[in-house]
């Protein structure tokens, strides 16, 4: 249903609308939920991008809350396959949006040493 929604909101307001993102956000949160990290963290990534799309500043609450919640779910994910795969979209929106909390970025680097590390072997 939230789906048929987000496509409701996409086709009469835009994709980069704040109707649009909420929808992008609540499939996110629903994914989340179900334990689905990798989807939940493409979707949180993918409303990160669309409210800087929509001109949102970088310290916006909302925008630094759907990177903060992308990284968050990218963290629980166990399969390194997919965290390799999110890896370059997380890192390019966190070293943009860093979040008031320090250690952000730093926490990412190292889960991404670690991922190399791991897929070394």
């Amino acid at each position: 249903m939230a789906a048929a929604w987000e496509q409701h909101a996409l086709r009469h307001h835009g994709p980069d609308s704040a109707e649009a993102v909420h929808w992008l956000e609540v499939r996110a949160d629903l994914a989340r939920l179900a334990g689905d990290f990798g989807r939940s963290c493409e979707l949180w990534l993918s409303a990160a991008s669309a409210r800087l799309g929509a001109g949102e500043p970088e310290d916006g609450r909302d925008l630094v809350a759907a990177v903060d919640r992308a990284h968050h779910c990218w963290e629980q994910l166990g399969d390194g396959d997919t965290a390799r795969r999110l890896v370059s979209r997380l890192a390019t929106l966190r070293h943009r949006v860093p979040g008031p909390r320090p250690g952000a970025v730093e926490a990412l680097e190292r889960r991404i040493e670690t991922l190399g590390a791991v897929g070394a072997n």
